[in-house]
């Protein structure tokens, strides 16, 4: 049921785009969602020693795509391509900081796990939509 619930979420969010293969962000569900993936990779980040060890290069390549990615969730749109691009090495940071959290209970794992999930699954549904109405 919660499956078929998420699926109907990303059609909805996709067929609500303006444009095809565009996604509706300010102020929305994607928008929260998009904030908890980059608030929670910055916190982890922040920590003195970091569960995952990052080279100083990494950190400023995600410090960089974050502050993008919060600029690009004050519009009213953006493109799924752009979007894919930009949150890619934080959707993958954050995963691998959650997966190593032996602090997290299963069920936040899950959870923190589910918000990437479902914002690759609206990315690529967006770019999906974009190519078959080309």
């Amino acid at each position: 049921m919660k499956n078929l619930l998420i699926s109907l979420s990303l059609v909805l969010a996709s067929c609500a785009s303006t444009s095809p293969g565009s996604v509706p962000v300010a102020e929305g569900p994607v928008a929260r969602t998009i904030e908890r993936v980059l608030s929670r990779t910055e916190a982890y980040m922040e920590k003195e020693e970091p569960i995952v060890p990052i080279s100083e290069e990494v950190r400023k390549q995600v410090s960089a795509a974050i502050l993008t990615a919060r600029v690009m969730t004050s519009l009213p749109e953006v493109s799924g391509d752009v979007l894919t691009f930009t949150m890619r090495p934080i959707i993958q940071l954050h995963d691998a900081f959650v997966r190593a959290d032996d602090t997290l209970e299963q069920l936040e794992l899950e959870i923190y796990l589910e918000d990437t999930a479902r914002l690759v699954s609206l990315f690529q549904s967006v770019n999906v939509h974009a190519s078959l109405s080309n």
